[in-house]
């Protein structure tokens, strides 16, 4: 039987506090050990290694390169210098080129040859190229890379070395010649034995990028005057760019990578070039947990807090932190975070403080408390069993005391009222449960929250009828979202509400039950706002993450659990009202992302 409004609100007080058991169990900070933390406070893996950069990161700009090649007059000949009172103050010239290219045209010999002559022709007595000037080792090496950005920003011009002028696309195709480019203050070219020749950045866009319409809003804002990279929109088509290289690491095997000093996440420490603050690279470190870093130094834009809200275009990597582009078509600043993110596991996968949480039932269909719109008519048609019971005993009165005590024809009447009393208390009796249920089907005004998940594809009715129950008023208790999935559609109607179209149920019904992409067909029901969603995911979903707002909806992170590690794998987000956020609790972190 339906429970009252009293009863409702006696247990309107968030989605059931022992499923929240399961998720602080899993989530308890004692059982999640950072790989590297925000905060100096915390203890990392990190730390323990002897590798945070917690004394570096405050560091920007207006470094010099620890190493430079100066030509001594007195020997005429050229020797490393690693002073620091000569090499801050030594205008020296920086050198870019493609690997490959100068190996297979006269190896590192060579290169150095043509360095040199070209440094003195320009009239300079010092250069930095990285073949000579990085140190051994992966310490030296880190902080070498730590600062290579500032090498090309401090030189007096930078030199591009190729063996003919048809390796341009060659050159321009690696990872570190993009930034080495754009940071430089000035770009003079070598090709083969000519002359060294000035160019600027329009001119290289033309004959070094490939993806010259996609990198042109770059090349234009580095090369008119280096106007101030726009943090967020830049920063990420910069980002794309240098992954649309390669880079030297990508092209040798792990083994050679590990004896040559190469890094995992060398695509990272080329772009943290353009950021106010740096990394210390490592050489163990991935890509994302190299990115998780950089983000967390940099964090004027809560660029990973964003991410962790959108929805991945590319399913294969929907439950990983990173992505590109949004499902729902928003930007990255278009989304308002509400967590934070304070580190990252080592499987890759980000620790968020602040989260908002909710379990995903998926035994069955629960006894939901809830309570509708009451109205005067309402409640006189509660009143109705009452009210037959009352004349029941009136006339069972009135024919008794008629048949006993009075004999005379004179008082037939009262028996005959008793009769027609009673004939008309059993037809209310008779009507009592359809005019009850009729009382009970109105619209839903309150009802205890619950997030309910099934495996396939139910309408908003039936969703209803396990609920609540069937009811005799037309009126549908569950709703379809508008906009809060994939699948969602609106109704195209002149009314002032917003409802979603029945066709979407439709297309859910007849679509695949499985894709091998984007997985299972699920359905999602919410109690608090009375909506249905219908979404896609390889994983039934078990825990609900509220984590950010987005065009008037909030943002939920629909996650899986991984026992083992205990971290959380995001299968698909929605756009929910966010008033459900505050019927849910706030919880302990929570890791979400990491590897495929």
């Amino acid at each position: 039987m339906p429970s009252s409004t009293k009863l409702a609100t006696k247990h309107f007080s968030g989605y059931s506090s022992g499923l929240f058991i399961s998720l602080h169990y899993f989530f308890h900070p004692d059982t999640l050990q950072l790989w590297a933390a925000r905060s100096p406070r915390e203890y990392s893996l990190r730390a323990r290694a002897g590798e945070d950069d917690g004394h570096v990161r405050r560091v920007t700009h207006a470094l010099y390169p620890r190493i430079l090649v100066v030509f001594d007059e007195d020997t005429q000949g050229w020797t490393r210098v690693n002073d620091e009172a000569v090499v801050r103050h030594k205008p020296y010239v920086a050198v870019t080129y493609c690997y490959p290219d100068v190996i297979n045209s006269g190896g590192t010999e060579a290169l150095i040859e043509r360095v040199r002559h070209a440094t003195l022709d320009q009239g300079f007595d010092a250069y930095w190229l990285d073949l000579e000037c990085l140190l051994e080792g992966p310490i030296g090496k880190a902080q070498d890379l730590y600062r290579m950005s500032d090498v090309y920003r401090l030189a007096s011009f930078t030199l591009i070395i190729l063996t003919n002028k048809s390796a341009w696309l060659s050159w321009g195709n690696r990872v570190w010649t993009l930034p080495e480019a754009l940071l430089s203050r000035e770009l003079r070219y070598m090709a083969g034995n000519e002359t060294v020749t000035p160019i600027n950045l329009i001119q290289i866009a033309s004959l070094a990028y490939r993806h010259h319409d996609k990198e042109s809003q770059i090349i234009n804002s580095y090369a008119l005057g280096k106007d101030p990279v726009e943090r967020l929109a830049r920063n990420l088509q910069l980002k794309e760019a240098i992954w649309r290289r390669e880079s030297f690491s990508s092209q040798i095997t792990s083994q050679r990578r590990d004896s040559q000093g190469r890094y995992h996440a060398e695509k990272v420490y080329a772009l943290m070039g353009f950021f106010e603050h740096h990394i210390l690279p490592d050489p163990e470190e991935t890509e994302l947990q190299a990115l998780a870093r950089l983000f967390m130094a940099n964090d004027n834009d809560h660029i990973a807090d964003r991410m962790i809200s959108m929805f991945p275009t590319d399913r294969r990597g929907v439950n990983q932190w990173y992505t590109n582009e949004d499902e729902y078509g928003a930007k990255l600043w278009d989304i308002e975070p509400t967590v934070q993110v304070i580190g990252i596991t080592s499987n890759g996968s980000l620790v968020l403080d602040g989260c908002r949480a909710a379990t995903i039932r998926w035994k069955n269909f629960p006894s939901v408390a809830y309570a509708t719109r009451r109205s005067i008519r309402l409640h006189l048609l509660l009143a109705v069993p009452y009210l037959a019971l009352f004349f029941i005993v009136a006339s069972c009165y009135m024919i008794i005391i008629g048949n006993q005590w009075f004999s005379d024809d004179k008082y037939d009447v009262l028996r005959i009222a008793g009769y027609v009393t009673l004939a008309f208390a059993l037809i209310l009796l008779i009507c009592a449960p359809v005019l009850t249920s009729y009382a009970h089907s109105g619209r839903i005004v309150l009802a205890r929250p619950w997030l309910i998940g099934v495996k396939g594809v139910i309408s908003a009715q039936e969703a209803s009828d396990h609920l609540y129950g069937r009811q005799i008023w037309s009126s549908c208790r569950t709703l379809y979202s508008p906009s809060g999935s994939l699948l969602a559609k609106w109704t195209e109607s002149d009314s002032k509400f917003r409802e979603g179209h029945i066709s979407q149920y439709e297309a859910a019904l007849t679509a695949p039950p499985f894709d091998p992409i984007e997985g299972h067909m699920f359905t999602l029901v919410d109690t608090v706002s009375s909506t249905i969603y219908y979404f896609r995911a390889h994983r039934p979903p078990t825990v609900c993450l509220f984590t950010g707002s987005e065009g008037g909806q909030g943002r939920f992170v629909l996650a899986s659990e991984e026992c083992s590690s205990s971290e959380l794998r995001r299968e698909t987000v929605l756009r929910m009202p966010t008033f459900i956020s505050s019927y849910m609790h706030l919880c302990d972190w929570v890791a979400l992302g990491g590897r495929p």
